[in-house]
């Protein structure tokens, strides 16, 4: 048995990875939605290198907060309470929709190496949702992240928060516009 503090430790990691897969997931957003939109001509060259290692790193952050959570002596949880939604009963709608927004942002996100098969049409397509899972990821960290009410959490996710969700009406706001047009 480990002592305390080890123990501890685990959990700490996983807040601290949850934290910094947040940021991340919101900075690569932001970076590709100004690749994907008008707002910067011929962004995408120059931004998809930085797009990819912010996403890659979001998902190795991501993965570390999954899994430092099996060493947590508190909540004790299973591989599968970590990995399948709803299979734990500690707060299941936050955990579960965390669960799947991190599912998503893990298939949404390697499905980039698998363009070539998929069709890049189709995974663009694809690719968009990305969005909703980094928006569901959002809602699991404020509705159950020990941090989530603090002053530091708060300030720290609005500002990679603002810029990407401005980005995000910008970029609906123009396909409103391509479709009316």
């Amino acid at each position: 048995m480990l002592p305390l503090a080890a123990t501890h430790a685990f959990w700490i990691t996983s807040r601290a990875a949850g934290v910094l897969a947040l940021l991340l997931a919101s900075v690569s957003v932001s970076v590709g939605l100004t690749m994907g939109g008008r707002l910067l001509p011929r962004a995408q060259r120059v931004l998809r290198p930085l797009h990819e290692a912010l996403s890659l790193a979001a998902l190795a952050a991501l993965a570390l907060h999954a899994l430092s959570l099996l060493g947590d002596a508190y909540l004790q949880p299973s591989l599968a309470d970590v990995t399948i939604p709803f299979a734990s009963s500690f707060r299941p709608p936050w955990l579960a929709l965390g669960i799947v927004a991190g599912w998503a942002s893990a298939l949404l996100g390697l499905s980039y190496y698998a363009r070539g098969r998929i069709g890049v049409a189709r995974w663009r397509r694809l690719h968009r949702l990305t969005a909703l899972a980094w928006l569901a990821a959002l809602v699991h960290a404020l509705g159950m992240g020990t941090d989530a009410g603090t002053t530091w959490f708060l300030t720290s996710v609005g500002i990679v928060l603002v810029p990407a969700l401005t980005l995000l009406v910008v970029r609906l706001t123009e396909q409103a516009e391509a479709l009316r047009a």
